[in-house]
């Protein structure tokens, strides 16, 4: 397991500020300089492989990965990084970080993309703002950057979804719809009374409950932020009778349609 004590650490109060960046092949092999930064590295790779250790610590970093430096930490290459080797960096700081907060969240180490083209994408927009002349080019670079970052973090994730989750997912592209359990059954290849059960064992709730939920979510959305009448937000929402409409959206959200719309009105 990685030591924590070379990982940086972001928090959800100021934003990373970058001070370089930039994208680079190497015309000739080369060792990575030798150096104690007061600025944190992100290194990702394009092209070939890049060699780089940091506190006794070797890195292989190929194409498609990235490795962060951090900052107080010497790193230098003890192997060669061979030519048409290809890289984006960035150096950058944190503000008003303190390590050993709790709120903090570490970034790992190093990391390999499953949608390198993804990040690729974003890493050269960074470099176009960094090397603009727009006015508000310093905002723009450090908050595409702790995107950036957040797209890091967002692929560490764990992927193992559970059957009801995906069945969640899938409703909430549904709210168009009545429910239809033959529609579940026919999506994910199981009865639907295994799913139903695993669904509010898992959920709390019924996947119909869910299901109506969404789509009196949707309609309180539609309700703040258009000028749909009820019986068109009704018909988008795949009710054939309005008044069924709104007395499930009475059950849903205590007032009728009309009367939600004039309180949400009110708070402006």
């Amino acid at each position: 397991m990685e030591n924590n004590t070379v990982r940086i650490s972001i928090d959800d109060i100021s934003l990373p500020v970058v001070s370089d960046c930039n994208m680079l092949t190497a015309t000739e092999s080369f060792f990575h300089m030798d150096r104690i930064a007061d600025f944190n590295v992100m290194i990702y790779v394009t092209e070939g492989v890049m060699y780089v250790t940091e506190e006794g610590r070797d890195y292989e970093i190929s194409a498609g990965e990235m490795l962060f430096l951090k900052s107080g930490l010497r790193h230098f290459g003890r192997y060669e990084t061979p030519r048409g080797t290809s890289w984006v960096y960035a150096h950058f700081r944190m503000l008003n970080n303190q390590n050993d907060s709790k709120e903090n969240t570490l970034l790992p180490k190093k990391i390999s993309f499953i949608m390198g083209s993804v990040i690729e994408e974003k890493l050269r927009k960074l470099c176009d703002y960094f090397h603009s002349g727009e006015p508000l080019k310093r905002i723009r670079k450090n908050a595409l950057f702790y995107d950036i970052l957040l797209e890091i973090l967002t692929e560490q994730q764990p992927r193992n979804e559970s059957v009801s989750d995906k069945v969640c997912s899938f409703l909430d592209t549904q709210t168009d719809r009545s429910f239809s359990k033959e529609l579940i059954e026919n999506r994910f290849f199981m009865s639907y009374s295994h799913l139903a059960a695993e669904f509010r064992k898992e959920k709390g709730v019924s996947m119909g409950r869910y299901h109506n939920d969404m789509r009196m979510k949707k309609a309180c959305l539609l309700l703040r932020s258009t000028l749909m009448t009820v019986g068109e937000i009704s018909a988008s929402l795949g009710f054939s009778d309005m008044l069924y409409f709104s007395k499930k959206f009475h059950a849903f959200s205590g007032v009728s349609p009309t009367d939600y719309r004039k309180q949400e009105q009110r708070k402006y």
